[in-house]
């Protein structure tokens, strides 16, 4: 699996929010797959998050795969997601989100303002996210970077597959950097790739403890965007 996996409780900007397709694998796989070694299936079995980073030839960056429980169902993790307009409010570094367009009511085109570190200006970014059910009760938010300051291309994905009274939330995400930036942000999105999905974590438990209006809202949002029936026009 390329290099060892690296345990962290810190996470990753929305730079790095960005990944790759995932297997489609049923809850009771998962943890039996090959995907994971015992000793990797332990550290997840105690809550605690699990980064894997591999190295992608011809690119200076690894791509990055991180596994997290929840005591929350699928569809709830997915509404929290895909409610990207809530970022600014959890997400490490995200200054501002609003989404452009609805080219589907599966798809969506958002644009995003990250605080970036160093002397490094604000990266402005657009997303094509995309709403997926790949199997039974398993939910799947893929993206595509459509243009960025500071990233040549960037792919990525988050999907949440049901265990027991748990969700496993398994998140992948790759970018190609400019030339610029890659050497100095390389360990700076290593160091955050735990933050951004322990984020997404923490703003699940926090709803469903705290804001169950906002969490009905998100998974009325998520339902219709699933319904088939009516397609809106792109704007």
């Amino acid at each position: 699996m390329g290099k060892q996996p690296v345990v962290n409780h810190r996470i990753l900007i929305i730079l790095t929010l960005l990944g790759i397709g995932l297997p489609s694998l049923h809850a009771a796989e998962y943890l039996s797959s090959k995907e994971l070694n015992s000793q990797q299936r332990e550290i997840l079995k105690t809550g605690k998050p699990l980064l894997v980073e591999e190295e992608s030839p011809g690119n200076p960056w690894p791509i990055f795969t991180i596994y997290q429980m929840v005591r929350a169902s699928p569809e709830t993790v997915a509404a929290v997601f895909w409610d990207c307009e809530q970022d600014p409010k959890y997400i490490p570094n995200c200054l501002s989100t609003r989404i452009i367009s609805h080219l589907k009511k599966r798809v969506i085109e958002a644009e995003y303002t990250l605080k970036m570190p160093f002397f490094l200006p604000d990266e402005v970014y657009v997303s094509r996210n995309e709403l997926m059910i790949p199997d039974h009760d398993v939910f799947e938010i893929s993206w595509e970077v459509m243009k960025a300051r500071y990233i040549k291309a960037g792919l990525g994905s988050i999907r949440i597959t049901p265990m027991g009274e748990e969700s496993m939330i398994r998140y992948n995400n790759f970018v190609m950097p400019g030339s610029k930036i890659a050497r100095i942000m390389k360990s700076h999105a290593s160091n955050q790739v735990a933050e951004s999905v322990n984020a997404l974590v923490q703003k699940v438990l926090d709803e469903q403890s705290h804001d169950a209006p906002l969490l009905e809202s998100q998974r009325s949002t998520l339902r219709k965007a699933l319904n088939p029936e009516e397609e809106p026009k792109s704007e």
